[in-house]
């Protein structure tokens, strides 16, 4: 919100502001990553992490080409979501079930409700 309220109406989204949204969630255990918390994209250059270490789009030779296009797309559009919508759980305090990666035992239904213009 902090980005679009910072926008006069109808301005799209520039560079800058794609720049700005730090969607890093892919792995938080201070073992495989130094300061995992620090927003750090450089930490995959170079040698990147330890083998077998989870990171979407795959890593190394086998790294998903499309993986930056899928990020600047997936930041513009949680951008006009985040902007547009207010959202509530539909199941407050819903179950974390582990098969084998932890999920929402529902899936986290949502409620969308359009933000007063």
């Amino acid at each position: 919100m902090e980005i679009a309220n910072s926008k006069a109406p109808g301005e799209l989204l520039n560079w800058d502001d794609i720049k700005k949204m730090n969607a890093n969630s892919t792995q938080k255990n201070s073992e495989f990553f130094f300061e995992p918390h620090k927003f750090d994209p450089s930490r995959f250059e170079g040698s990147g992490p330890v083998p077998y270490t989870y990171v979407p789009f795959g890593g190394g030779p086998r790294m998903c080409p499309g993986k930056e296009y899928a990020r600047l797309e997936i930041l513009v559009f949680m951008h006009n979501l985040v902007k547009r919508f207010k959202w509530e759980k539909v199941i407050p305090g819903e179950k974390i079930v582990f098969d084998p990666m932890p999920n929402l035992e529902k899936g986290l239904p949502i409620c969308l409700f359009p933000h007063k213009a």
